[in-house]
């Protein structure tokens, strides 16, 4: 009985003792974490911006995870999102975004918990200081405050290493051009033949006239006995929003195949060159990012255009709905300034 009765009285007095340090925690947290960034506020901005930037320095960037992304390419409406065993499927949204000035994200884990971070940036003498705050408020008792209790402190930690990180990837990297969170990359193509017609169009019905260029170059190959090697591609020889545009659509196919006999008018190649391209996923809409992108690329690294642009389209428009997961790969024939 007397060990009954002194398990007993060690269990409440740690009830107890729990419940009075609950009372004694506070009802919110609030962090904040500084740091000074010897580079330009545009530097620090463009890496919270764009969530595609974020393995370059954040804490909670974890390989295993296959993150994906959503939404806009950066700004209001970018989107990451991750599964893990422990906490299910989770999002990161960009809420709010004022250039150089604040950036708001929303961090929910299964719809349900969620949490606010604020980025504000400050810019002076060429020096940039960044601030990463967490508000968390209303924290219920007792359990709610244990868990602020326990936030705080992983918080308090990430956010110093997260913005150490933040710094030197950037102080590094500060003297690199920055290409709207784009990957660019310099190969050289081999030359490849093509099943290809020119056609040209307004924007209203661009969309229809390369879906009958295609159809019809499907069609020959069928004639042929020819099947497609490779995915669709647009080579634009111009391109003009506001008037006409002028393109090639091309199905490409194996480089043994006998062509004698084909109706040369159907027959293109691709020349063996220099290019740089990029992946761009997203609608072809938001397209416009990456090909400044590249422009700024060429211009950046002493190069001109040796060629029209031309566009590789990954994903299937009739088999994947979501625009957000369209892949399309761009290209640039290039060469080194004469």
């Amino acid at each position: 009985m007397n060990t009954v009765k002194i398990l007993v009285t060690i269990l409440v007095t740690a009830i107890v003792g729990a419940l009075i340090w609950a009372i004694i925690l506070p009802s919110e947290i609030h962090i904040s974490k500084s740091i000074e960034i010897n580079a330009p506020i545009d530097k620090a901005f463009n890496q919270i911006n764009n969530f595609h930037n974020w393995k370059n320095w954040a804490p909670y960037q974890d390989s295993t995870l296959n993150e994906r992304f959503e939404g806009n390419k950066e700004g209001v409406g970018a989107k990451m999102l991750w599964t893990d065993e422990k906490e299910g499927e989770s999002v990161n949204t960009i809420i709010e975004s004022i250039p150089n000035k604040k950036i708001v994200t929303e961090l929910a884990f299964n719809e349900q918990n969620k949490a606010k971070s604020i980025f504000l940036f400050s810019e002076l003498d060429g020096k940039t200081e960044v601030t990463w705050k967490m508000d968390v408020i209303d924290l219920s008792f007792p359990f709610g405050r244990f868990v602020g209790f326990m936030i705080q402190k992983g918080a308090e930690y990430n956010f110093t290493l997260g913005l150490e990180a933040l710094k030197n990837y950037i102080e590094n990297k500060k003297n690199a051009p920055y290409y709207n969170g784009y990957s660019i990359s310099e190969i050289t193509v081999e030359a490849k033949t093509y099943f290809a017609i020119t056609n040209s169009s307004t924007m209203d019905v661009m969309k229809d006239k390369i879906d009958e260029s295609f159809k019809r170059i499907l069609t020959e190959m069928g004639k042929n006995n020819i099947a497609p090697n490779g995915y669709p591609i647009v080579e634009w020889s111009s391109y003009n929003p506001e008037t006409i545009s002028d393109f090639r659509c091309m199905m490409g196919i194996n480089n043994n195949v006998e062509t004698n006999s084909i109706n040369s008018e159907y027959l293109y190649q691709l020349p063996s060159r220099r290019v740089i391209w990029l992946k761009h996923i997203g609608s072809y809409e938001k397209s416009a990012e990456a090909w400044k992108a590249l422009d700024k690329y060429v211009e950046n690294n002493n190069l001109m255009m040796n060629g029209n642009p031309y566009e590789e389209y990954i994903t299937d428009p009739s088999n994947e709905p979501d625009t957000s997961k369209w892949v399309t790969n761009i290209y640039f024939p290039i060469k080194d300034k004469e």
